[in-house]
């Protein structure tokens, strides 16, 4: 009988995977529950961000964990750091799932020297990205953050930066910057509003692109000839400050980028001196460098930019799905075999045997 630890956090408590865990390996499967709780949301919002950029190590943990992962089959835990201390005392510990598609916050390294499998949630929050990237696109173009802010403060005001280009999504080119989860929902919920869809990701097949109704294209044409350009790659060395002064110089004076992904992905000087010159009609953005970004930030103060915080994957459907499709993942590869989910797959022998 497996043995699963479960490590909850404020978005997603032990209780919650525990429901889980229950539902999908059976009632019978011994669960062990931990939570991650940091002092306040601040503190948990500025542990996970800086997770997020320079890996475990630099998390806080629960002491526990590095006691309790010493006698269990399984790890379950979705913003949780788990480091490598914790790892090299997970002597019986055959697989860690992440509640996401990001692994920033496991010691992916560490687990692989020690043959455990590493699993993530591919798509886990692609309804709830792609319905908020389109919405950052509608909110940009048709000013309605801006016109709400304005209304509240008594300006019944109409007229705003980008009054010479307003414009209908009807016939528009809108550019998919990466192809994975994301970016194809998104390119399917795009088809309602009569777009043509281009994509730029190296890796993605022309056949896939194609399948989805869209266009594979290069990133300078991408550049060139989209009125949108939404990002929906990975952060790595090879995609960091992808859109770049460059590209930028490239874009229509009438273009808006929209980010629901990775800040890296952007250069950040390069997008606000695009901003601030008019180089590009606007910008939507909910992911940042520095997280919150500073009170006098140069993005506070311009006309021409949408702005929110990190929200674009945070909804509760997303957030209590993720589990039951992380651990129906992990159940189908142990008994069939064929693993999709499993980050590290190529640096080690798959060995699931225990969690049968």
């Amino acid at each position: 009988m497996a043995k699963v630890l479960v490590v909850g956090d404020p978005l997603l408590t032990s209780e919650a995977l525990k429901k889980a865990v229950h539902s999908t390996l059976g009632e019978h499967t011994e669960v062990v529950c931990a939570d991650w709780k940091p002092a306040s949301d601040e503190e948990f919002w500025y542990l996970r961000s800086i997770v997020e950029k320079n890996g475990p190590s630099v998390g806080k943990p629960p002491q526990e964990l590095y006691d309790l992962a010493a006698d269990v089959d399984l790890i379950i835990t979705q913003h949780t750091p788990i480091n490598a201390q914790i790892i090299a005392r997970a002597q019986k510990c055959s697989a860690i799932g992440i509640c996401r598609a990001g692994v920033e916050n496991i010691d992916v390294q560490a687990a692989t020297k020690k043959n455990i499998a590493v699993f993530h949630t591919m798509g886990r929050n692609a309804h709830a990205v792609s319905d908020y990237t389109i919405g950052m696109m509608l909110c940009e173009m048709r000013n309605i953050a801006r016109s709400h802010a304005e209304l509240k403060q008594g300006n019944w005001k109409k007229q705003y930066a980008n009054a010479g280009f307003v414009g209908d999504m009807f016939e528009k080119t809108v550019g998919l910057v990466g192809f994975g989860y994301i970016g194809h929902v998104v390119a399917k919920k795009l088809q309602g509003f009569d777009v043509e869809v281009i994509v730029y990701d190296p890796f993605a097949s022309q056949a896939v692109i194609e399948e989805a109704g869209a266009k594979k294209v290069s990133l300078e044409e991408l550049c060139r000839r989209a009125d949108f350009i939404s990002m929906h790659a990975r952060l790595s060395p090879e995609t960091q400050g992808l859109l770049g002064a460059e590209q930028f110089a490239l874009m229509k004076p009438t273009a808006y980028v929209v980010n629901t992904a990775r800040a890296g992905l952007i250069d950040e000087q390069a997008l606000i001196e695009a901003l601030q010159t008019k180089k590009i009609g606007g910008a939507a953005l909910d992911v940042f460098w520095v997280e919150p970004p500073a009170a006098d930030h140069p993005l506070m103060n311009l006309d021409n930019v949408t702005i929110t915080p990190h929200l674009a994957g945070s909804t509760k459907d997303a957030f209590s799905r993720t589990p039951y499709l992380l651990l129906a993942e992990i159940k189908r590869t142990v008994l069939e075999g064929n693993p999709r989910w499993v980050v590290n797959l190529n640096d080690l022998s798959l060995d699931l045997k225990a969690l049968k």
